[in-house]
């Protein structure tokens, strides 16, 4: 199954949040750059597969190294996280990253106390 950047965007609006960028990277992946109210801008992506692994963390954290975002989810779409995956969020430096299978409302954002290896979803 494909994962459409438009749904994503507009999913992502419907929950409270402004897209200050949304990106198609591949038919099962999609990266967002959202702001929720009064917060600092934060990366999102999308990923369609039954285990994201270590390499997809590490993809999505040199995506938010590059667009100088010192946070983000990483969305597992149908799927989940091997523990590799959770392992390398742990040990990212620069960035905080949670894993999760849903994008909170906006406004619960804040109050999910996101941290690399929160699930979320």
């Amino acid at each position: 199954m494909e994962v459409s950047v438009q749904e994503a965007a507009a999913h992502a609006r419907r929950l409270g949040y402004q897209v200050i960028a949304a990106e198609q990277l591949r038919a099962t992946r999609c990266l967002l750059v959202l702001a929720a109210p009064a917060g600092q801008p934060f990366g999102v992506m999308v990923q369609r597969r039954s285990l994201i692994n270590a390499a997809d963390v590490q993809d999505f954290a040199e995506m938010l190294f590059l667009r100088r975002l010192h946070r983000g989810l990483l969305i597992a779409v149908d799927g989940g996280f091997s523990n590799e995956a959770r392992r390398a969020a742990q040990e990212l430096r620069y960035t905080s990253m949670t894993l999760t299978t849903e994008l909170p409302p906006a406004n619960g954002l804040a109050q999910a106390s996101l941290n690399p290896i929160t699930n979320i979803g």
